[in-house]
């Protein structure tokens, strides 16, 4: 019977600190993310990581779409 009880307690905690583990790891992950610099397309206005941003002069565009059709509208 004790056994029993050893082996619940052994596998209840298991999965405890596994739930736990996960659930800090996905935290991590999160807060990684979140200091990533964004920046807002001139044409459209979505914020995207400047990284992937396409940068023209001063201005960040999310697409060549955006930034092409950005040009046509200034002249």
């Amino acid at each position: 019977m004790r056994l029993l009880f050893f082996i619940l307690f052994v596998l209840l905690a298991y999965l405890f600190l596994r739930k736990l583990l996960k659930d800090y790891q996905s935290g991590r992950k999160i807060q990684e993310t979140d200091t990533r610099h964004m920046v807002r397309c001139a044409y459209c206005g979505v914020f995207l990581p400047e990284g992937e941003a396409l940068t023209e002069d001063s201005d960040n565009f999310c697409c060549r779409e955006h930034r092409e059709l950005a040009k046509r509208d200034k002249n």
